[in-house]
């Protein structure tokens, strides 16, 4: 029997005094609950499978909200629960398909039947690392992209050690961490908007849970973390089907008609996105599946658990973009996005000031185009007075955070 009212909360009270941000904790839990779940549970669709699995990157510029440590967190209870697999978190195509083909087991169904799957989880610290590098990495892209539907039909690969294979019954979970500019680096400009970026749930963070000089390990956060961790292997062994309560299925159906895609008034207006908007009803699906495995047994998901799965996504939406500020087809795009954030953080910074800090990196000639996109886009202003009223060129950022 399980010992907690609802895993996700207690998971976020367990991590509650710690830096990194809470919304990184949350889909932390949200993922950790996802990868206990695997294929062998599902949500019923008509005749449309909708599994467990998903593609969650925690996003935030270098040592700001703590990504790694809000991975860290979930992987020491996940670690925990016997019957989970696991990828290396820098690997290739090859290795993880190596890696999901030995991911094969067997869970009994509530009808006796027994079913079959490759059920596979990635944590990785570093995307970039998982992804390698965008001028060799189409495989990895392309891979990740057929495996996120953890399609009926079984798929057809090359592993590094047994050559052509096929899998039977794929899933794949994956949680990473990432800045704007090591997403640069991976994800080619072209590949935004389609392809993987679409079935991705960026979480942003531009700050931390606050400061926590010593994390104590008090008795209540090692008592939590063993009924995390039992239940979590509780949840382990939920199978079979998923589906709509009476009233939620005509909420669903509702909601689903007045939907719209291409709605002007949606929280992320940057077209980029407009791909991720045609998959918001399956993110929606995924989590109330979720959030109801996180609650109780029981298989049918309620309203409540939509709703709440609804307002997880739209917390997450408005900022989204700011996962891609430094990709672009443009040679400065990365260049722009590092100017633009010392002149938020400084806000009013003189050229000697602003060229001491990134001469390593731009010359003069660079230098010159980057700070007047910056302008032109009305995000700073030049001035020649300080201040103090001292003469000299400063530059003032005016765009509203």
């Amino acid at each position: 029997m399980r010992k907690l009212d609802n895993w996700l909360l207690s998971y976020i009270d367990y991590t509650r005094n710690t830096e990194s941000a809470p919304l990184f904790h949350k889909w932390t839990g949200l993922s950790m609950i996802a990868a206990a779940l695997q294929k062998k549970v599902w949500f019923k669709l008509g005749r449309i499978r909708v599994n467990s699995n998903l593609y969650v990157v925690l996003t935030a510029e270098p040592g700001i909200a703590r990504k790694t440590q809000a991975l860290n967190f979930g992987d020491e209870i996940l670690s925990e629960v016997q019957l989970i697999h696991r990828s290396a978190d820098t690997t290739s195509p090859q290795a993880m398909l190596d890696d999901l083909e030995s991911a094969r087991e067997e869970d009994q169904l509530p009808s006796g039947e027994l079913f079959s799957h490759n059920s596979l989880n990635v944590i990785s610290g570093e995307f970039e690392s998982f992804l390698g590098q965008k001028k060799d990495n189409t495989k990895m892209l392309i891979t990740l992209t057929d495996l996120f539907d953890c399609k009926q039909r079984p798929y057809k690969g090359r592993t590094r050690h047994s050559g052509d294979v096929t899998i039977d019954s794929p899933w794949l979970n994956v949680l990473a961490a990432t800045t704007p500019t090591s997403l640069a680096n991976c994800i080619p400009p072209a590949a935004i908007g389609g392809g993987l970026t679409t079935r991705i749930l960026f979480i942003w963070a531009d700050r931390d849970g606050g400061k926590c000089p010593i994390p104590e390990e008090t008795p209540r956060v090692l008592e939590l973390r063993d009924l995390l961790i039992h239940d979590l292997s509780m949840i382990r062994g939920i199978a079979g089907e998923y589906n709509f309560s009476p009233a939620s299925r005509g909420w669903w159906i509702n909601w689903y008609n007045k939907y719209e895609q291409l709605n002007p008034e949606r929280l992320c207006k940057e077209p980029a996105f407009t791909g991720w908007y045609s998959r918001k009803p399956l993110f929606i699906l995924k989590l109330g599946m979720i959030l109801t495995a996180a609650n109780c047994s029981k298989r049918e998901v309620a309203v409540n658990e939509f709703e709440l799965a609804i307002e997880f996504i739209e917390e997450i939406e408005g900022t989204m973009a700011n996962t891609f500020v430094a990709v672009g087809r443009s040679e400065l795009a990365t260049d722009i996005n590092d100017v633009s954030k010392i002149l938020r953080t400084h806000r009013n910074i003189s050229e000697k000031a602003l060229l001491s800090i990134v001469w390593k990196d731009m010359d003069i000639n660079k230098f010159d185009p980057v700070i007047m996109t910056i302008i032109k886009r009305g995000d700073a202003k030049r001035m020649y007075k300080g201040p103090d009223g001292k003469s000299g060129i400063w530059y003032h950022w005016i765009k509203e955070d």
